[in-house]
C-alpha cells in the first residue's frame, strides 16, 4: 500500500470524507514577515504569548519538554493491541486529514464527522486527558496544479479556508489539537512540498504564517503547531523555509531507521550514530529546534519491515527522547504500511525495546 524511498515515506495511510458543503466565514487580517527575516527570530517559548498558547490541560502536550508517547492509528482494535503490547494507555493519537480533494473537503475533514470517525467519541470521553494530533497539508489536491498556489496562500486568499477548517476542529471538540500543518515538506511526494526555488520556499514560509495566523484568531482554538520536515531527504537550509517563531510552536522530525546512503548493519551503535548524524537527520533538526527555543517533536517514527527487527534503534530514540527536549513522539502504527506494528510476536526486539525505554519514561511520568 505504501512505497518507502530513501529517507522518506512515499504514502501515508489515510481516510477521507467529502463533506458535501463548503463554508467560509470573513477574511482574517494575518501579520506575517518575510522568510529571510522570520528565519533570524529566536524568541524564546517563554515569552510565546497567544491564543495558541493559552493555559493548556496539563495532560496533554506542551510547547515544552512534555515527552508525549503518541502512536498513529485510531480508537479500536489495532490501539488495544498496541497497548497491551506496551503496557501503555495511549491517550495521544496521530491521524491524517492531508491529501483532501477540495477545499470542501479540506475545511470540513473526516475525522469531524461524527457518523464515520471515532475520534469524537474518544475525545469527547476525555477531553483534558486526550490529546489529537492531525496531520493537515496546507492545500487540497484541486490546488496541486495551480502554480501559484503558495503565491496566493501568502497574499491571504486562502485565510478563509483556514479560518472554517479551525471553526471545525474546534466544533467537532478538538480545540487543543497539534496540527502537523503541511508536514514533510522538504518531501517531493506531498502535494503541498516546497517547490524547488529559493523564492518558493519562501512563500511556502509566508503560506504557513497566515494559515497558522486564520487558525488562532477562531474562537476556541488552542492549537499548537508544528512545524515537521521529513529526516535525511532533500537537504535545503532549514532557515530558507521556516515560518517564524511566532508561527511555530514545535519543530517536527520523521524518522525512520532507513537512509538514502549505506550504513552499519542493524544492531549496530554505529549505526545509530550513522543514522542520526546525516545531513537533515535528528541532530541537525533538534540543534535547529534549540537554536530557536522550540522543543522537538518525532510525529512518525518506527523499525521498517525490509530493514528488519531493530531494537537497538528503538531504545536509541527512546534514550534520545529521554535525554532531549522533546514535546511528543509517535510511533507510526498502521497496519499493511511498511512499518513494525506494535506487537510482539510481529518484532520482538523492536517492543521489548520500547517498553525498556519509552513504556517505562511514560509511566514514570505519569507516576509522578
Amino acid at each position: 500500500m505504501t512505497s518507502i524511498v530513501p529517507g522518506g515515506r512515499v504514502a501515508r495511510w489515510r481516510r477521507r470524507a467529502s463533506s458535501g458543503y463548503l463554508a467560509c466565514g470573513l477574511a482574517v487580517v494575518s501579520l506575517f514577515v518575510g522568510a529571510s527575516a522570520v528565519a533570524a527570530c529566536t524568541v524564546p517559548v517563554k515569552e510565546h504569548i497567544g491564543v495558541a498558547r493559552s493555559v493548556r490541560p496539563s495532560a496533554l502536550i506542551q510547547a515544552s519538554d512534555s515527552k508525549t508517547a503518541c502512536v498513529s492509528g485510531e480508537p479500536g482494535p489495532t490501539l488495544s493491541e498496541a497497548e497491551l503490547a506496551t503496557g501503555l494507555t495511549f491517550n495521544c493519537i496521530v491521524t491524517y486529514t492531508d491529501v483532501e480533494p477540495t477545499w470542501a473537503d479540506w475545511v470540513d475533514p473526516w475525522i469531524t464527522n461524527r457518523s464515520i470517525s471515532p475520534f469524537v467519541a474518544w475525545m469527547a470521553a476525555d477531553p483534558k486527558g486526550r490529546q489529537l494530533v492531525d496531520t493537515e497539508d496546507l492545500i487540497p489536491a484541486s490546488e496541486s496544479t495551480n502554480r501559484n498556489w503558495t503565491g496566493e496562500c501568502a497574499a491571504g486568499e486562502f485565510d478563509t479556508y483556514a479560518e472554517q477548517f479551525a471553526t471545525n476542529m474546534v466544533a467537532a471538540g478538538f480545540g487543543y489539537s497539534v496540527i502537523r500543518l503541511g508536514h514533510e515538506m522538504n518531501g517531493t511526494w506531498e502535494i503541498d512540498d516546497l517547490g524547488s526555488t529559493v523564492a518558493k520556499w519562501h512563500l511556502w514560509a509566508q503560506c504557513f504564517a497566515r494559515e497558522v495566523t486564520a487558525m488562532r484568531a477562531v474562537r476556541g482554538a488552542h492549537f499548537l503547531f508544528d512545524w515537521n520536515v521529513n529526516g535525511r531527504y532533500r537537504v535545503i537550509p532549514l532557515a530558507d523555509y521556516y515560518p517564524g517563531n511566532a508561527f511555530v510552536d514545535i519543530i517536527g522530525i520523521s524518522q525512520y531507521d532507513e537512509s538514502g546512503w549505506p550504513l552499519p548493519p542493524v544492531g549496530t551503535a554505529a549505526r545509530w550514530k550513522a543514522l542520526v548524524s546525516e545531513p537533515m537527520g535528528l541532530n541537525e533538526v533538534y540543534a535547529f529546534a534549540a537554536q530557536h527555543h522550540k522543543p522537538l517533536s518525532i510525529p512518525e517514527w518506527g523499525t521498517v519491515v525490509k530493514i528488519g527487527d531493530d531494537g537497538e534503534y528503538v531504545a536509541n530514540i527512546g534514550d534520545f527522547v529521554a535525554s532531549h527536549d522533546v514535546a511528543y513522539q509517535a510511533w507510526f502504527n498502521v497496519p499493511d504500511d511498511g512499518i513494525f506494528m506494535l506487537n510482539a510476536t510481529e518484532a520482538p526486539h523492536s517492543v521489548a525495546a520500547y517498553v525498556k525505554t519509552i513504556s517505562r519514561m511514560a509511566n514514570s511520568q505519569a507516576a509522578g
